[in-house]
C-alpha cells in the first residue's frame, strides 16, 4: 500500500490527531403529536446575537447546538450534554420534544405555519425569507451535524518550514486545506454508506428544484438530491482556492447566488468573509456539513462517532489528489449513489472502502486508537450487510414508511428522560462540585461563554460581549475582599467582628494546645458543648455536643479539632433551630433549614443497615457532588452515637430519629428545608448586619434560633459561623420547599446585560 505523503509524512499522525474539533447539532422542536412547534425560541436562552451555545437555524423552531472548539471527543460530548440538557429541560414546560432524524415526519400543509426565525438583525431575517422563496421551506426544515475541523497549525508551519519552497506561507497553508477539501469531496460517500440515516420524510415533502424523491427509502435523502441543494447551474472549481473564490463571485455575478453563504455545499471554507479575504488571511477550518443525524443517539451523535470522522479525515489526507476539479465532480456522482440507494443495497465501492480502510489501520499503527479494532471489523462487516449500516438498521426496523412517525416520537421521548435525568446535575460537567455546576448551566442558558481554566479548582472565566469576570466555585469573585475570606475563615475573627458589632455570638474559649484545652474541661458548667478548629468550612473538624460530652468524648473532639488547625474553638452549645441564611450584596436570597445527618428506625432494621438504604437515595452522592451527601460511619459519627448508648449495631424503634452528627452541614450528611418565606424579618436584618459587619458580597450565615417566627431579642438567637463561598446547592436543590436560582443570581450581577 503506497501513501500519498506529499502533504504529510505518516510520523505526523499523533500531532494531527490533535487537532480542534467543534459540533453543531441541528434539531427540530416538535409536539408530542410529531408537529412542528409553534412556540417561539425561549427567551431564557437569551439574545441570539450573543449566544455561542443555543441557536436557531433556518426555522424558528429549530434549535441548533454549537460547542466550543476542543481537542478531545470526551469534551465536545460534554458541552453537547449540557446543552440539550438545558434546552430539553426548558422545552418541557410547552410539551416539546427535539426530533431525532435528519428528516421532518410532519410538514404543514399550509406553510406560513412554518415561522422562519424571528431574528433582531433585520438583514438575516429578510436572507431567510429569500431562501424560503428560493427554495421553499420544506428544505430548510433538514437537520444535520456539522462537523469542524481544524488541522493542527503546528504541523502545517512546520511542514512549511522544510517543504514550503518559493510560495508564501498563506498560499502553503491554503493548499494544505484544498488538498482536504477535494479528497473529502471524493472520498465523502464513505461516510455516506455507513452514517446515512434519512431513509424517510414526511409524504409531502417536495423540493422546488428537484420535486419529490423518486423512491422511499433511500439510504439518506438528506444527502441526495432532495436534500437541500443549490440548482443545477451553481458550479463550483476546487481545483485551488483561487478557482474557487472565482467562481463562487461569477455566480453571484450571474445571480445564482445573492450571497456567498447562500452556497451549500458539503465543505464549508471558513475563517474569512467575503470569500476572496481568504487569499490573504488563510481558511481557518473545515465545516463538514453531510452528517446525518443518527437518530438512536440523544444527541444525534457519539464519542466513537466524532472519532472516526477525525479518523477519516486524517487518513484521506494521505490518499491520492490529482489537483483536479474531475475528481470532487466524480465524488458527488458516487456520493450521489450512495445515498439515493436503498438502505439494504450493497456497497457499490466495495473495493475503494477496503482501499480507505486499509489507509485507515496504517494511520491506527500511529495511534493504537482503542475504539479501531471493533470499529473496523463492523465497517467490513457492514459492506456485505448493509443492514447493519444506519439506514439498514432503521429499514429494518421499520420497514413501513408509515410508521416512521412513530419510531421518531419513541426516540425523541427515550432521549428526553435520559437528558431530564438527575436534573441537579449539568450532565457532561459531573466533575465540577455541585454549586459550580448550577453557575454553569445558567452560563451556558443565558449565552455567556465559558472558559474552563482549571476543572480540580472550578475555577472559570465567563464572557459577554467585551467583560470578563474571574469565578472559583459558584460565588467567589472580584466583588470581595481577601481579607474577607479570611475574616470567615478564621471563627476567632468571624466572632470577634460580630461581637463588636452587638451580633450575638456563642461564648467560649481558644487553645492552641491540647493540654490547655483538656485543662478546660474542670472548668466546664453541665452544659452542650461546640468544639471545632478555627479555620474550617463544609462542617470539617466539628464536633457538638447537646449535654456536656464524657472526659474522653471531649479529648476525642479536641483531637479531631486539632487535626484540622492548630488552634481549637470551644464554646457553648446554643439550642434552637439552624438556619443558614445565604446573601449576595448584603440581601438575604435564601434561607435554609440544615438538620443533621440522620436515619429513621424501622423497628428491625441496625443503623448501619438503615444508613446503607438510605444511602440509595438517588439525591445522594459523593461529598458535594449530590445534593445530599452520602451518609458515612466514621470517628465523629461513631462517637456520636455513643453519646446516644448507640452502637452501629443497634435497632432503633420505628420513627426514632437517630442523629449521626450534631453538626447539620449538608456536606457531612445533613438535609436542608427552604424556609426563605417562614422566617421573621428581623433576623433577616441581622444576617443583612452580620454580612455588612464582615463585609462580605457572598457569604453564609448560619444562625440558631429558639423559634424563627417571632421577633429576635438579645437572647433567642446566636450567629455560630459566617461562611465564605456558602453552598448554593442546598438552596437550589433543597430537601423540602421552593427551590432559589442563586447560580443565575450571580450571573445576574455580574452580568446584568446579558439579563436585561
Amino acid at each position: 500500500m503506497t501513501l500519498n505523503e506529499s502533504f504529510f509524512s505518516i510520523q505526523q499522525v499523533a500531532p494531527l490527531w490533535h487537532s480542534t474539533l467543534g459540533i453543531e447539532r441541528e434539531t427540530l422542536r416538535v409536539q408530542p403529536d410529531g408537529t412542528i412547534s409553534s412556540y417561539p425560541h425561549r427567551k431564557d436562552w437569551g439574545t441570539r446575537n450573543h449566544q455561542p451555545y443555543i441557536q436557531t437555524d433556518f426555522a424558528e423552531s429549530q434549535v441548533e447546538i454549537i460547542t466550543p472548539p476542543e481537542y478531545t471527543a470526551d469534551h465536545l460530548m460534554s458541552w453537547l450534554k449540557a446543552a440539550h440538557q438545558i434546552v430539553s429541560e426548558d422545552i418541557v414546560e410547552e410539551q416539546d420534544l427535539l426530533w431525532p432524524f435528519s428528516m421532518p415526519a410532519c410538514i404543514p400543509t399550509d406553510t406560513t405555519k412554518i415561522k422562519i426565525a424571528q431574528l433582531t438583525n433585520q438583514k438575516e431575517y429578510a436572507y431567510r425569507e429569500g431562501l424560503a422563496r428560493l427554495y421553499g421551506k420544506h428544505v430548510q426544515l433538514i437537520s444535520g451535524i456539522h462537523y469542524n475541523f481544524q488541522l493542527n497549525p503546528d504541523v502545517i508551519e512546520a511542514n512549511y518550514q522544510q517543504h514550503g519552497g518559493q510560495e508564501s506561507f498563506i498560499d502553503y497553508h491554503n493548499e494544505t486545506y484544498m488538498h482536504l477539501v477535494r479528497n473529502y469531496f471524493r472520498y465523502r460517500w464513505f461516510l455516506t454508506y455507513f452514517l446515512g440515516a434519512s431513509p424517510y420524510v414526511a409524504e409531502n415533502y417536495s423540493t422546488n428544484f428537484y420535486g419529490k424523491p423518486h423512491q422511499i427509502p433511500m439510504r439518506s435523502i438528506r444527502q441526495s438530491r432532495y436534500g437541500y441543494q443549490n440548482k443545477e447551474t451553481v458550479v463550483m472549481d476546487y481545483t485551488d482556492l483561487y478557482s474557487f473564490v472565482q467562481t463562487i463571485e461569477a455566480a453571484l455575478q450571474r445571480g445564482d447566488l445573492h450571497l456567498e453563504k447562500e452556497l451549500y455545499r458539503d465543505v464549508r471554507l471558513r475563517g474569512a468573509s467575503p470569500t476572496r479575504d481568504l487569499l490573504k488571511k488563510g481558511i481557518s477550518y473545515l465545516e463538514f456539513r453531510n452528517i446525518d443525524i443518527n437518530p438512536y443517539l440523544p444527541y444525534g451523535i457519539d464519542k466513537e462517532t466524532i472519532n472516526f470522522i477525525r479518523h477519516f479525515l486524517i487518513s484521506i489526507l494521505f490518499l491520492e489528489d490529482d489537483r483536479q476539479d474531475n475528481q470532487v465532480v466524480e465524488g458527488h456522482q458516487m456520493n450521489y449513489r450512495i445515498a439515493e440507494a436503498h438502505p439494504l443495497d450493497a456497497c457499490p465501492f466495495k473495493e475503494e472502502a477496503l482501499h480507505i480502510i486499509q489507509v485507515m489501520d496504517r494511520v491506527n499503527q500511529e495511534l493504537s486508537l482503542p475504539y479501531w479494532p471493533s470499529k473496523r471489523e463492523y465497517l467490513i462487516q457492514a459492506l456485505d450487510q448493509p443492514e447493519l449500516t444506519l439506514a439498514g438498521q432503521i429499514v429494518t426496523e421499520t420497514p413501513d414508511s408509515t410508521d416512521y412517525l412513530e419510531m421518531g416520537l419513541t426516540l425523541a421521548q427515550q432521549h428526553q428522560q435520559t437528558m431530564l435525568e438527575q436534573p441537579f446535575l449539568l450532565h457532561g460537567f459531573e466533575d465540577f462540585e455541585l454549586s459550580t455546576q448550577d453557575v454553569l448551566k445558567e452560563a451556558i442558558r443565558r449565552g455567556i461563554r465559558v472558559d474552563i481554566i482549571d476543572k480540580q479548582d472550578n475555577f472559570l472565566q465567563l464572557s459577554y460581549k467585551d467583560q470578563q469576570e474571574l469565578v472559583r466555585n459558584a460565588n467567589m469573585t472580584r466583588l470581595d475582599s481577601l481579607i474577607t475570606y479570611f475574616s470567615m475563615e478564621n471563627k476567632v475573627a468571624t466572632k470577634f467582628i460580630l461581637s463588636q458589632n452587638n451580633i450575638r455570638v456563642p461564648k467560649g474559649q481558644n487553645f492552641n494546645t491540647f493540654e490547655a484545652a483538656n485543662a478546660y474541661y474542670s472548668l466546664i458548667q453541665n452544659t452542650g458543648l461546640v468544639i471545632k478548629p478555627k479555620n474550617t468550612n463544609y462542617g470539617i473538624g466539628i464536633s457538638i455536643f447537646v449535654d456536656k460530652p464524657n472526659e474522653k468524648e471531649y479529648q476525642e473532639s479536641i483531637l479531631l479539632a486539632l487535626a484540622e488547625d492548630d488552634t481549637v474553638i470551644i464554646e457553648e452549645y446554643v439550642k434552637g433551630t439552624e438556619l443558614r441564611f445565604y446573601l449576595q450584596n448584603h440581601e438575604v436570597l435564601g434561607i435554609v433549614e440544615r438538620q443533621p445527618a440522620q436515619v429513621i428506625g424501622d423497628g428491625t432494621s441496625s443503623i448501619q443497615q438503615l444508613i446503607e438504604k438510605e444511602n440509595q437515595n438517588p439525591l445522594r452522592g459523593v461529598k458535594h457532588m449530590a445534593p445530599m451527601t452520602t451518609l458515612e460511619l466514621g470517628s465523629v459519627e461513631i462517637l456520636q452515637l455513643k453519646h446516644q448508648g448507640l452502637t452501629v449495631d443497634s435497632v432503633p424503634e420505628a420513627g426514632q430519629i437517630v442523629h449521626l452528627r450534631e453538626n447539620s452541614n449538608v456536606s457531612t450528611g445533613g438535609i436542608s428545608i427552604d424556609r426563605t418565606h417562614d422566617v421573621h424579618p428581623s433576623y433577616i436584618h441581622l444576617a443583612q448586619n452580620a454580612a455588612r459587619a464582615l463585609d462580605a458580597h457572598f457569604c453564609g450565615v448560619d444562625m440558631i434560633i429558639e423559634d424563627y417566627s417571632v421577633p429576635a431579642d438579645n437572647h433567642n438567637y446566636a450567629i455560630i459561623e459566617a461562611n465564605y463561598n456558602p453552598n448554593i446547592t442546598i438552596h437550589r436543590h433543597p430537601g423540602e420547599g421552593e427551590p432559589r436560582l442563586l447560580g443565575k443570581a450571580v450571573l445576574e450581577e455580574l452580568f446584568p446585560e446579558a439579563f436585561s
